[in-house]
């Protein structure tokens, strides 16, 4: 398995008196429930998903007193360049909430620790985006995430990083502001919402990218000014974290979609049972869409074997009573309501409009008359599911 490490940093507490009426309080329960969140997935998994960095989160005023050695400048600095030393063909993770300014003219970014003293240039102390960055470019990790919750950190997302690193910024580089939520700040509060499920794909898996779309959303209903950045290069997807998805759709079913041949022979053999035949015409068997934007008919005998006759399923049939066809009206009705599949009718003039999957199969026959309407139902993938099967075909 994957080496998966992460460091989180929340600095709630500084020791300087010049911060007794500006201690970011709530970046100390920040850094632990953000790190809490991201060691399990959810369901709890056999595995841990990102194990801790010397198995502590770096945060003051708890369990750290502000003057502890271990959460100086110096000491931090040296943690960050051990995680990126440490991962190696694995995932390397970097959570830092707290103060933070800009240096060198704007330049670079220093994230700072609980020994700064704001009295002079020469006395500030902190964690150098540049020395995270170079760090970075040294690093063998197959992907890097950076995740920052504090003023300016968009200058992160201004400066050049190596490929496979992608950098989350809670702001951009001018703006100083630190919203908070309840407890935690605005944007880890956005963070922890759609890392619980919001941002998740309909397998479950929450990656950088779909993270950092979720939170603009979730922020801008707030309408409260603060713009994330995302500055990202990467040719691999790294998923932060896996949760029960609230469409469940298993590997097999994402692999259906696409015809057998097409993936090498690896898509597991589909059982086919009980083939119907009406007005001696065989009634066909899905086996994938041959092209994203391909149709496939579909029938009553989807929906039961009487159905056109008037008698439908009871629902609390097992699946071992299920023949072939109805089979794929099940995979039909997953993949409808993980919004990967849609039906529709064509009329008898050629028009043709979406239906609900139950009427698109019912549409070509009149069970009252017993003959047929001269409308035809069909499914086909939606935007979302040509995308996923552009992924399954290329696998």
């Amino acid at each position: 398995m994957a080496q998966r490490l992460a460091l989180f940093i929340g600095v709630g507490r500084y020791a300087n008196a010049a911060y007794a009426d500006r201690q970011p309080s709530c970046c100390c329960a920040d850094a632990h429930a953000f790190a809490e969140l991201l060691r399990e997935n959810s369901p709890r998994t056999p595995q841990p998903n990102f194990r801790l960095l010397g198995g502590e989160v770096y945060a003051t005023p708890d369990p750290f007193d502000p003057l502890d050695p271990e959460m100086s400048a110096e000491a931090l600095t040296t943690r960050v360049r051990d995680l990126f030393t440490m991962v190696r063909r694995g995932d390397a993770l970097l959570y830092f909430t707290g103060h933070a300014i800009t240096i060198d003219e704007g330049t670079d970014l220093l994230l700072l620790t609980p020994d700064d003293d704001p009295h002079s240039p020469a006395t500030r102390r902190g964690i150098r985006m540049s020395d995270i960055r170079k760090a970075a470019f040294s690093s063998q990790a197959s992907s890097m995430t950076v995740i920052l919750d504090c003023c300016h950190s968009g200058v992160a997302a201004t400066m050049e990083w190596p490929r496979n690193a992608t950098i989350l910024a809670s702001t951009d580089e001018r703006t100083a502001s630190q919203s908070q939520f309840g407890t935690h700040l605005m944007y880890t509060s956005a963070l922890m919402a759609a890392l619980q499920g919001a941002a998740a794909d309909v397998q479950g898996v929450i990656t950088p990218l779909s993270l950092h779309s979720t939170v603009c959303a979730l922020l801008n209903l707030g309408e409260d000014g603060q713009q994330p950045v995302l500055r990202t290069w990467s040719d691999a997807t790294a998923v932060l974290r896996q949760v029960e998805a609230s469409r469940q759709i298993t590997e097999d079913e994402l692999a259906r979609i696409v015809p057998d041949d097409t993936r090498d022979g690896m898509a597991p053999a589909r059982r086919r049972t009980g083939l119907r035949t009406f007005e001696g015409m065989a009634l066909p068997v899905f086996d994938g869409f041959p092209a994203k934007d391909s149709t496939f008919t579909v029938h009553p005998e989807h929906e039961s074997p009487t159905a056109r006759d008037g008698m439908m399923r009871s629902g609390d049939e097992t699946w071992e009573r299920l023949d072939g066809l109805q089979r794929d009206m099940e995979l039909f009705k997953h993949l409808r309501n993980a919004k990967l599949l849609e039906a529709y009718i064509r009329e008898p003039d050629g028009t043709t409009h979406e239906a609900d999957l139950f009427w698109a199969c019912m549409a070509e026959w009149d069970t009252d008359r017993h003959e047929p309407t001269g409308r035809q139902g069909y499914v086909r993938l939606t935007d979302l599911g040509r995308l996923y099967w552009d992924i399954q075909h290329k696998r």
